[in-house]
């Protein structure tokens, strides 16, 4: 039996709020996507915490779905400019 280490949305919203994001696990990840790119412009400080976490999940031996990675990479290519 393989075993596949997974990240979904479920992780994702877990290390986001651990970083103090407002988010919620309730939220869809479009409503993560909105309140926290909202958090970033107000915290622009906080953008490359965010962005470590993202490249770090991205290139760790894991599989992430395919949402959740979109969503990754958008992180890490937010600069703070609308």
């Amino acid at each position: 039996m393989m075993i596949v280490d997974l990240v979904d949305e479920v992780d994702f919203k877990e290390k986001l709020i651990a970083l103090g994001a407002p988010v919620c696990q309730e939220q869809s990840l479009e409503e993560v996507r909105e309140a926290t790119l909202a958090w970033l412009k107000e915290y622009p400080e906080q953008i490359s915490f965010v962005q470590q976490l993202c490249q770090e999940m991205e290139h760790n031996e894991v599989t992430v779905l395919p949402e959740v990675k979109a969503l990754l990479r958008r992180f890490i290519g937010f600069t703070g400019m609308v």
